[in-house]
């Protein structure tokens, strides 16, 4: 138990560097956006909607590893678990759940955005 939690762990600190990229991202593709805005840049308005699609692709796969890891700890309940685990295991798998489908939501969004006429930010 201890070594999983531990490795879980790892696997985070490794998803934190990648949130560290995503932002890094959001600014470029922030710069991007005001190019296109001030300068009716086309180039920019096609990077930049690249650049979405990239940034919500790597959320969207955050979030499924999430998704998963609590569907793991979902199926490993068993009877003798308290009424509390149980309960917040559950909340968890749901709330990771929801978070998915959104990621799909956005990252459909931006996809199909082609004249960047909403504003998507990351969440």
């Amino acid at each position: 138990m201890k070594e999983e939690t531990l490795k879980k762990i790892e696997i985070e600190n490794y998803i934190w560097i990648l949130y560290l990229v995503i932002i890094g991202l959001s600014f470029f593709a922030n710069s991007l956006e005001k190019d296109f805005i001030i300068n009716n840049d086309i180039k920019s308005k096609d990077n930049y909607r690249i650049t979405n699609i990239i940034i919500f692709s790597i959320v969207l796969l955050v979030y499924f590893y999430f998704t998963y890891e609590n569907y793991k700890d979902l199926k490993s309940l068993n009877c003798g678990d308290s009424y509390k685990k149980i309960k917040l295991t559950n909340l968890e798998f749901i709330g990771s759940f929801l978070v998915l489908i959104s990621g799909i939501i956005f990252l459909y969004c931006v996809y199909e955005d082609t004249d960047i006429e909403t504003e998507i930010a990351f969440n």
